[in-house]
């Protein structure tokens, strides 16, 4: 399948850059220790908040900000075909440009997530230990990973396809990224929020991208995974939808100016 093809290919290309991606995300560990610090201070006097040991907590930090550091370029490229003009060539070649997007998208996101990742991984096992259960729970919360990833990437396409309405997109990419912060427990788990506000935020479409992928690699249960799985084929679908819907949209404001 060309799809899959260009998805291949895709990874081929980013792990050429696999040892520079390693340098550029070692902010990371001042990130880490600066939340190790604080969820210390914090475990001082309890043994648990909200059901997460400190274990769980580090751990959790370390899945969600796999997913949030692994971000794609594909908004920019979009932004920058539709700024010069080669947009038009990906609507005379025989492939779908949203598709076409995605895939390589998908393919750098998932090479972008291994440094981190593996750089968690290194000091969450140094600071805390081992986790209880994650070779159970590693191949159930990998696909929600990798789920989480792909609602990233739809993000982005879809925000990139403004392009062609706004001059400047990145105003709604910073809008995006806040969401995530707050509403996707990208830093610490949504269960820690007013039990109300919890059962509302869960629910929406950022929490997919953070939230259920990391909580069923700390807290795995069939029933936290099937949620999370559910949630991301719906939203995915959804964001899909929009991006297809947008671009048939777009397509038709597309004009070729000069040579």
């Amino acid at each position: 399948m060309k799809y899959a093809r260009i998805f291949t290919i895709s990874i081929r290309e980013q792990l050429a850059y696999l040892p520079a991606m390693f340098v550029r995300n070692l902010f990371f560990i001042v990130l880490f220790f600066i939340f190790y610090s604080l969820w210390t201070a914090i475990y001082q006097s309890r043994t648990t908040l909200e059901g997460f040991t400190i274990v769980q907590m580090i751990w959790y930090l370390t899945f969600a900000e796999s997913i949030e550091l692994a971000r794609s370029g594909v908004m920019t490229q979009i932004q920058d075909e539709v700024k010069d003009g080669t947009v038009v060539y990906g609507l005379v070649r025989p492939f779908s440009y949203i598709i076409f997007k995605i895939s390589r998208a998908m393919g750098e996101s998932i090479i972008r997530c291994l440094p981190v990742f593996g750089i968690g991984f290194v000091f969450a096992y140094m600071s805390v230990g081992p986790l209880d259960g994650y070779l159970t729970a590693l191949p159930f919360g990998l696909l929600l990973l990798i789920g989480g990833l792909l609602l990233n990437v739809l993000w982005q396409v879809n925000i990139g396809l403004l392009s062609f309405w706004f001059e400047e997109i990145g105003p709604f990419f910073w809008i995006l990224t806040k969401l995530v912060f707050i509403m996707g427990g990208l830093f610490f788990p949504i269960d820690l929020y007013p039990g109300w506000l919890a059962g509302i935020v869960r629910y929406l479409p950022f929490a997919f991208s953070a939230y259920w992928p990391a909580k069923t690699l700390v807290q795995f249960n069939h029933g936290v995974f099937l949620t999370g799985l559910q949630g991301l084929l719906i939203y995915a679908t959804l964001l899909f939808s929009c991006s297809a819907a947008l671009f048939t949209i777009a397509r038709k404001r597309v004009h070729v100016q000069g040579g």
